[in-house]
């Protein structure tokens, strides 16, 4: 199981350690040890590290990418936080799989506090969504000005922004109401910069649109200002996918879920 779980071997090349070992062994036997007979437990297990987890947790992230299941592009959802990380493999990444997997109701939203990137998927889940500022700056980072007065214009800009997420992270420090009201302004009067510059413009105000997803942490101190306790985590399931390209029985694809939560 280590082998296999934490150790990325795959199934040909555990079989290839066992018999240099002198373990006679079929691939299909190791294929039955890894993914049906601890299939159960293992199901039980992560579903209770979720539950525990989301019990515990002030808030949670979560993100996807891409999965193969069976020959089929499927899709690994990672729900975390700095204590517990589980993932779930389902056929869509729409908002009803997002609900299902957080046991929530048709138009239900849960009251923790969710930390995503801005994808469309994540949007009415929680009433408390906060969105990551580092997946934010990277808007800025794709713009690409032709004249050199714009980059320099860009440039600045981007300045001021690092400046302002530095500004959010001593908010977290210290959170008074007086440093509370000077952040929020800060704030606004960012983003309602005019730079003549309209590609820039035009984030800019896109950005202001997001002020509560991007803010939250000013109401709730403990929220995180980025998503990249999920997509650390979600690199695993990429790893995983390099390796041994994708689970092929609903038992592999179950014990594959726990797998990348131990």
């Amino acid at each position: 199981m280590n082998l296999q779980y934490s150790g990325r071997v795959t199934e040909n090349k555990i079989r290839k350690i066992l018999k240099e070992m002198g373990i006679i062994i079929s691939k299909g036997q190791i294929s039955n040890i890894l993914t049906k007979d601890k299939k159960d437990e293992f199901a039980a297990e992560k579903q209770a590290i979720f539950e525990s987890g989301m019990e515990q947790s002030r808030y949670f992230h979560t993100d996807d990418t891409g999965a193969r299941h069976n020959g089929k592009n499927y899709y690994a959802h990672v729900v975390c936080d700095e204590k517990f990380t589980t993932f779930f493999i389902r056929p869509n990444k729409n908002r009803n799989t997002i609900r299902s997997i957080l046991g929530l109701k048709d138009g239900e939203k849960t009251d923790k506090i969710m930390v995503t990137d801005d994808a469309g998927q994540f949007s009415e889940i929680s009433s408390l969504h906060a969105l990551c500022w580092i997946h934010e700056i990277r808007h800025y980072k794709k713009l690409n000005p032709f004249l050199n007065q714009h980059h320099i214009v860009l440039n600045r800009f981007l300045k001021k922004v690092w400046n302002f997420y530095k500004l959010l992270k001593k908010y977290k420090e210290d959170p008074t109401e007086k440093r509370k009201i000077y952040v929020k302004q800060r704030f606004n009067l960012l983003f309602s910069t005019k730079t003549g510059y309209g590609e820039l413009d035009h984030r800019i105000a896109l950005t202001k649109g997001q002020g509560a997803e991007l803010v939250l942490v000013l109401d709730h101190p403990t929220t995180p200002l980025n998503n990249n306790t999920a997509e650390i985590a979600v690199r695993e399931e990429v790893i995983k996918r390099k390796i041994s390209y994708g689970t092929r029985s609903e038992d592999g694809d179950c014990v594959g879920e726990y797998a990348l939560d131990t």
